[in-house]
């Protein structure tokens, strides 16, 4: 009698322990460290606003590049606000009205083609979410993480960016070409926000910051 309870109770456990592993395998896988925190997604994304700023107000842009950095300025300033909430608890912050001010004469500087208080304020913003490249830079160059970066290039980056299309609303850059016309860490912010994933990890960034960190010294070694 005792024999059958204990099996019994053993059944009941390992059928328990079975469940709860297929639930878990179920859920959103999430990145190991690639992406940060909702704070280190912010303030990512405001290098990517300034570097953007920064070239669509260069005449060596092409007109159609300079189309699609503005759209995307202008989207990434739509979101901004949310970005910020998002990240407030996790990080020190201005005021929500100051905050909305900068958003609010930024986009009225587009407006009027001032390239210089776009700037600006961008500058003001990047200076209230500095960009945390800590396990990002200095760039991973060893020959292992270079043939790993490699392979990495290939799975999440070049069916777009190898080859760009330029004929495209919004073209993308060909990053090793991009990779040496910018600051390392503005090419850091480009790749922690730019990489999905698929639908298991909630499109998130899949990739931890030492493969980051290779990648970006492939895009700025390889060619």
């Amino acid at each position: 009698m005792a024999a059958s309870y204990l099996c019994l109770r053993a059944g009941v456990l390992a059928a328990s322990i079975a469940a709860g592993a297929a639930a878990f395998f179920l859920l959103p896988v999430k990145p190991a460290d690639a992406a940060g925190d909702d704070a280190r997604q912010l303030a990512a994304e405001i290098t990517v606003m300034k570097g953007d700023g920064r070239r669509i107000f260069s005449a060596a842009l092409s007109k159609r590049h300079r189309g699609g950095a503005e759209a995307r300025l202008r989207g990434s300033l739509a979101v901004l606000p949310l970005l910020i909430r998002a990240a407030r608890d996790k990080s020190p912050s201005p005021a929500a009205t100051e905050e909305n001010g900068r958003v609010e004469r930024i986009l009225r500087a587009l407006d009027k083609n001032d390239g210089a208080a776009v700037m600006e304020g961008l500058g003001e913003l990047a200076a209230a979410y500095p960009f945390d490249t800590t396990g990002l830079l200095p760039p991973d160059n060893r020959p292992a993480a270079l043939r790993s970066a490699k392979s990495l290039d290939k799975a999440y980056c070049a069916s777009c960016h190898e080859v760009p299309d330029l004929t495209a609303v919004r073209p993308a850059w060909n990053l090793f070409k991009l990779a040496q016309t910018i600051p390392p860490a503005e090419l850091a912010a480009r790749l922690v926000i730019g990489v999905r994933g698929d639908r298991l990890t909630g499109l998130d960034n899949p990739l931890r910051n030492s493969e980051i960190s290779a990648l970006i010294a492939y895009y700025i070694k390889v060619r």
